[in-house]
């Protein structure tokens, strides 16, 4: 171990050796990886043992399947998509942050537990110009929820799968203490916020050991390109892939190695809502709120459901956030009534795939309809580009 670590970090370390337990292991390596001064000298050390850390935590939640009973009803916690998913999180305190509030406003579905303690999920339809938000009031986090308490992995387990997180924030309250807690316990679930995948895939290959491949300029613009490889290379071998094909499409990391290599981490698209904007001073404490976490957050929302203060179109800002459009089917030139909803520079090849494969198989042509366009009725193919509110009707040979 290098002594760049410092001896508090070695000590901690020893104590990670000498565990016998997964459960052990991962506490003493997490405790170890808080000590480390995190500078240039470090950057492999942490790496590499993070990388050990995702490698433990995936056998530890192997082991907790295995001897999960097969017969066990489906967790509460365990919510069936339908429609775009919108997440409502807050960190734990009594009285709450309004969270069910927010729901019944936007969705008239939980108007008897509003002011009551919900240790259940609470769901409601938001409806949008015919579009189908499914809002989801979930309990809140508590201080460690990543390592179970307060029903903390369950609840984090449904936010990997959602649409949109909403990071409710109290602004009668201190918003760091609360914001802090939250965007802990996500990291620690290795839920990434709003930051994109990054641009490196990993490909187990049978021979050849660990080939690394730089495509573009600006992945190669790295100080030791051929130390900076064989650090990838250790770090890939010491999650037990020894033969493999690495490739790296922009700059990166070493931490990103490691979130490529961690089958648990999942991306995610999260705003800030401030509730309760009808008390005294909440207006300036939003705007400290804005000031301290715009770098991470693009969008905030400024809420008081007591004086029916809250975005008129939600549904419109959250496609946009989401970069979704409206793409409207038609059959024998009758339009359908509800749209679906796909991302932007979407073609025509996924509305057909969104629809049934077949439509792919046997595809002859689409009609596109598109208001206000010089051309507003058009014959494609399936590489058109689409746009927001276009009608599409698929023909088949």
């Amino acid at each position: 171990m290098s002594s760049n670590v410092g001896p508090e970090a070695q000590a901690a370390y020893e104590k990670y050796l000498d565990a016998s337990s997964i459960d052990e292991k991962i506490k003493k390596l997490e405790e170890f990886l808080s000590l480390v001064p995190k500078h240039k000298a470090t950057e492999k050390i942490v790496a590499l043992n993070r990388s050990r850390l995702a490698k433990l935590k995936r056998e530890q939640e192997a082991r907790r399947k295995r001897l999960k009973s097969t017969g066990k009803r489906s967790s509460p916690f365990s919510i069936k998509k339908e429609g775009l998913q919108i997440i409502l999180i807050s960190d734990f305190h009594t009285p709450g942050v309004g969270k069910t509030s927010v729901l019944n406003y936007l969705t008239k579905a939980a108007k008897d537990k509003i002011g009551k303690f919900t240790p259940l999920p609470e769901i409601g339809i938001y409806k949008y110009k015919k579009i189908r938000f499914q809002i989801v009031d979930m309990p809140s986090l508590m201080e460690d929820a990543s390592k179970g308490v307060g029903n903390g992995k369950e609840i984090l387990s449904q936010l990997r799968a959602c649409d949109l997180l909403v990071l409710c924030v109290d602004l009668s309250r201190n918003v760091k203490d609360q914001m802090e807690l939250m965007l802990k316990e996500l990291s620690e679930a290795d839920i990434k916020i709003n930051s994109p995948p990054p641009p490196i895939s990993i490909q187990k290959t049978g021979s050849n050991r660990v080939q690394v491949f730089y495509l573009t300029k600006e992945a190669k613009e790295v100080e030791d390109l051929a130390i900076f490889t064989e650090k990838i290379r250790e770090i890939v071998n010491e999650n037990g892939i020894r033969n493999a094909i690495v490739k790296i499409n922009g700059a990166i990391t070493l931490n990103h190695v490691v979130d490529a290599l961690t089958t648990s981490v999942v991306y995610k698209k999260a705003i800030i809502l401030g509730t309760k904007g009808d008390l005294p001073n909440t207006e300036s404490i939003f705007n400290d709120l804005k000031k301290i976490y715009s770098n991470n957050f693009p969008l905030f929302i400024g809420s008081s459901i007591k004086k029916s203060q809250f975005s008129e179109n939600f549904g419109e800002i959250v496609l946009h956030y989401l970069k979704k459009i409206k793409i409207y089917t038609m059959n024998n030139g009758k339009i359908a009534d509800k749209p679906l909803i796909i991302d932007e520079n979407a073609r025509v090849r996924d509305v057909a795939l969104k629809i049934h494969r077949s439509f792919i198989e046997l595809f002859d042509y689409a009609v596109i309809i598109r208001e206000g366009s010089r051309q507003k009725r058009k014959k494609v193919g399936l590489e058109y580009k689409l746009k927001d509110n276009d009608v599409i009707e698929l023909h088949t040979k």
